[in-house]
This record gives C-alpha cells, sequence and structure tokens, in this order.
C-alpha cells in the first residue's frame, strides 16, 4: 500500500503489512509535521485483510473522506484522510495495479430479461449528493450531468462516463475526457474495476460492490507484500496498554491464540482423567 500526501508535503511512502504509526513525534513510522498534527496522531493496522485507523489523539481533528472519526474506521484504496490540516490518500502499490487495457467493444444496452433479473453490480455511494444511494449496473450504467448516475461537477460532461458489466469484467469507460474519475485514487481515463474499488467524480465517491466477481486484494496487486521485498516492512504490531489485540492473520481485533487453544485441550485431558478415577473409585466401592 501506498501512502500519498496530495499537497506533497513529503514523498510517497510504501508500507506493508503490519502497524504504521504517524504522527508529529520523531518515533512515528511515518513523521508528518503540520497545523493540527499530533505527536502521536493515529495509527493505521495492514492485515492481508482490512486496514483499520485507530485514533490515538482523541483531542485532535481526525477525518475520513471529510466525515469525523472518533476511536476506529475500516478503511480501503482511495481513502482520503485527514490530520488536522494534513491529508493523505491511501493507493495501491503502483499505479499500473489499476489495468487501463479495458475492452473495445462497449457493453449491449440491458434487454428485458436482464432488467427482470436482480444485478450483481451495485454502486453505493459513500459522499457527496449520492451519499447512502444504490446505484444497480444491468450490463450498462451511464455517468455524467444527463446520465442515469447524475454528476454535479463543473467539468463533468453530460455523458461522462460509463460503468458496464460484459461477463465478468467490469469497466470503466470514458467517453471523452482525459481523467474521468479517480479509482482507488489513481487518476484514469479508462479502467478495469473490481469489487472494492472506490470511484470519485470530483466530490462524489462510490464503492464498487459485486461479491459474485472478483475482488481487490490489499497489497501489491494481489501478491502479499510479506513476499515483496520491494515494500517497506513497518514496524511490527504492538499491543498498547489496555488496548484490545489486534490479530493481523485474520484483520481483525482479537482472536484466539495458539496457547489459548493448548489450555482448552489441557483442561479436557484433565477433566477425562478425573471422571476415569471417580469412575474406578466407585466401582471399587461396589
Amino acid at each position: 500500500m501506498r501512502i500519498c500526501f496530495p499537497s506533497k508535503e513529503q514523498e510517497d511512502t510504501l508500507v506493508g503489512v503490519g502497524e504504521i504509526r504517524i504522527g508529529a513525534a520523531e518515533d512515528n513510522t511515518i513523521v508528518v509535521g503540520g497545523d493540527g498534527v499530533a505527536a502521536h496522531h493515529l495509527v493505521l493496522k495492514l492485515s492481508d485483510r482490512c486496514i483499520e485507523l485507530a485514533v490515538r489523539a482523541p483531542q485532535a481533528r481526525t477525518h475520513v473522506n471529510t466525515r469525523p472519526v472518533r476511536e476506529k474506521a475500516i478503511l480501503r484504496f482511495g481513502d482520503l484522510v485527514s490530520l488536522g490540516a494534513v491529508q493523505l490518500v491511501l493507493k495501491p502499490d503502483r499505479d499500473t495495479d489499476v489495468r487501463t487495457d479495458i475492452p473495445s467493444v462497449a457493453a449491449a444496452r440491458p434487454s428485458e430479461v436482464s432488467k427482470s433479473l436482480p444485478p450483481i453490480l451495485l454502486l453505493r455511494g459513500l459522499s457527496g449528493m449520492h451519499f447512502g444511494k444504490i446505484f444497480p449496473v444491468r450490463d450498462r450504467l451511464l455517468v455524467g450531468r444527463q446520465g442515469e448516475l447524475a454528476l454535479d461537477m463543473p467539468d463533468a460532461e453530460a455523458r461522462h462516463a460509463s460503468i458496464e458489466l460484459a461477463g465478468d469484467v467490469i469497466v470503466l469507460r470514458s467517453l471523452g475526457a482525459a481523467v474521468s474519475a479517480q479509482v482507488n485514487g489513481i487518476d484514469v481515463s479508462d479502467a478495469i474495476l473490481m469489487g472494492g474499488d472506490q470511484i470519485c467524480f470530483g466530490r462524489e465517491r462510490f464503492l464498487v460492490e459485486t461479491p459474485s466477481l472478483p475482488q481487490r486484494l490489499l497489497s501489491n496487486g494481489g501478491r502479499s507484500s510479506r513476499m515483496d521485498p520491494s515494500i517497506t516492512r513497518t514496524m511490527p504490531a504492538i499491543s498498547l496498554p489496555g488496548e484490545e489485540r489486534f490479530d493481523d492473520r485474520v484483520g481483525i481485533a482479537g482472536g484466539e491464540s495458539p496457547a489459548n487453544k493448548n489450555d482448552i485441550w489441557w483442561l479436557i485431558v484433565v477433566a477425562a482423567l478425573i471422571a476415569a478415577g471417580l469412575t474406578v473409585f466407585f466401582l471399587g466401592i461396589i
């Protein structure tokens, strides 16, 4: 994963699975100076399954896509995180991880049969005027000022772009704009989309939801960052006093450790031995 600074406060930082501490103090993984940045502002916990943000300075201002975060949040590629006045964007390892070699033939318009079937592709509004709204995609969805998905942005064309479903391939196709959108924080004209991708048209953000089609993996275009020497290994996870342990093997807080499992087996063995002893004792009395 890349941590990028849109205002160019510093160079992009490539990080791998683990814990990334961000703040103004020198002992952070990424040191960020700026108005409103606390000494130990937040921690990003990156596993193979999710990205978790944990706020370490509740008194400081922390926002994700302009919405305040007080304690924790689950993030995705393309999210804009604000630490006071400093902004950063989460992106894939490389711009080329978002494929732009789209099919040349546009998808056909929906048939009457396909209109009656449940859609396998949805766009869910994350911010902007379409926040919380669901847009089903049946073969093709027109995006623009005069589209089925209307855009309220100054440079939007009447027919700005289309999102098409052709078999197992989801395509974002520009209908004239040099940069039609951002996919996971990367400027694109055309792109191959996957489940879990975030698309931005100006201030309008949408999540691609399609559980039956391929999903975007978190790191290195599908290859685990654990195995790639070109990606910086971040500091190992350290549980702070009073906080829930984060198990990066499953990507959730908590998780049963091998030691706990062994304790359970010992309890079962001891209980069996006690039961056997009691049986022999009572048989001896009889």
